[in-house]
């Protein structure tokens, strides 16, 4: 891949704020082939997954744990119906018997999915390289999740509610490794033939938006090959590639909603190796996060932490691989030390203060970063 920037001579005037953002892990965002290569005919749920759970762990830190399959769907696009038939692994391979699980049979389109983001690991092409604490961090790998336990909504037996535990290294990534994402258009733009490439395109863009809106720059370029390979552009004849990436960038600006334009330009012939066609991208209204949210989950993550491991540090419960992860989404354990957490980690961020009756609605109703939001304003 090559890219090259433009500076921007008004680098003020592109920049607004929106809140309604989610992130991504910076690792995983610049390895998309490497979902594809480490889970094959799973790797867009894989994707999907790890795009639903990030928005959940901004979104509803204290219940981020449990959610259904309906709630999946309607974050991701994915058809319900689809993900419950059962997994083409077991379609093709007759003698193959479906695993058992803590419990529970994971033969299902979704269900098999889930367990083998427990099974297997992403394996980068190449080690991702980032600077943590001070210290340089190689990533090669590293597994998604490290536990799923099934169970039914206690109101509705016919609905299933999933549970559980995330790996060190997501939510490490939620916290210190991301990039700023704007998931509203995620879902529309995979509906149909050839979903998980466009989804994988609307990713890459909105990480470049985000690599534009910290440089203050506005545009930048890519090959037509390059955008073409990540949206999973498949063409008998190359000189096609360009009118399909064409018809899947307009998917992107109008079913996608993202504020960019774009033209096809030519590369510098002065460059003997340099590919020939190129597509500049130039991206509008860029949105961020400001510098209080990022202060705000270090701190309210860091005051969590030491709340548990002094009051539980040597405690272990039976089949429990993440025992924190477990006391921070049971809102019936030390509710007045959480709340007491979410005040002090909001006054660090924006130097605001909050009632604790403004803290216990933000632990309690399930919408944290809405009521935080409103309440920053």
């Amino acid at each position: 891949m090559a890219m090259s920037e433009q500076e921007n001579p008004n680098k003020e005037s592109f920049m607004q704020q929106n809140y309604f953002l989610s992130r991504i892990d910076r690792s995983i965002a610049d390895n998309l082939k490497s979902i594809e290569s480490s889970f094959f005919d799973d790797a867009g749920i894989v994707k999907d997954f790890i795009v639903f759970i990030s928005k959940r762990l901004k979104y509803d830190l204290f219940g981020f744990t449990t959610f259904t399959l309906g709630q999946f769907c309607k974050e991701t696009g994915r058809n319900k119906q689809t993900l419950c038939e059962v997994h083409p692994f077991f379609i093709n391979n007759k003698k193959a018997s479906p695993p058992v699980y803590n419990g529970h049979t994971f033969k299902t389109v979704f269900d098999f999915a889930l367990l083998n983001m427990i099974r297997h690991n992403i394996v980068f092409d190449k080690s991702y390289t980032y600077n943590n604490k001070g210290e340089t961090t190689h990533l090669t790998k590293f597994s998604i999740l490290q536990d799923i336990k099934l169970n039914h909504d206690r109101n509705n037996g016919n609905v299933k509610l999933y549970e559980i535990r995330l790996a060190p290294e997501v939510i490490e990534g939620f916290l210190q490794r991301y990039y700023i994402i704007d998931t509203k258009g995620y879902s529309k733009i995979g509906k149909g033939r050839g979903g998980d490439g466009r989804k994988s395109l609307y990713v890459l863009l909105e990480k470049t938006r985000h690599i534009l809106l910290s440089r203050l720059i506005p545009s930048t370029k890519f090959t037509v090959d390059y955008l073409a390979g990540i949206a999973g552009i498949v063409v008998e004849e190359p000189k096609n590639r360009k009118t399909s990436l064409k018809r899947v960038l307009e998917a992107m600006r109008t079913v996608g909603e993202l504020n960019f334009t774009y033209q096809f330009v030519r590369g510098d012939l002065d460059k003997p190796y340099q590919e020939e066609y190129w597509v500049e991208l130039t991206f509008h209204d860029l949105t961020a996060e400001v510098i209080g949210d990022n202060i705000f989950f270090l701190k309210l993550m860091e005051e969590l932490t030491f709340i548990f491991s002094d009051k539980y540090k040597q405690v272990e419960i039976k089949d429990e691989k993440d025992p924190f992860q477990r006391w921070v989404t049971n809102n019936s354990k030390d509710i007045n030390l959480k709340i007491d957490a979410i005040a002090k980690s909001f006054f660090k961020a924006y130097n605001k203060e909050i009632t604790k009756d403004e803290a216990r609605t933000m632990l309690l109703n399930g919408k944290l970063w809405d009521l935080i939001e409103k309440r920053k304003a």
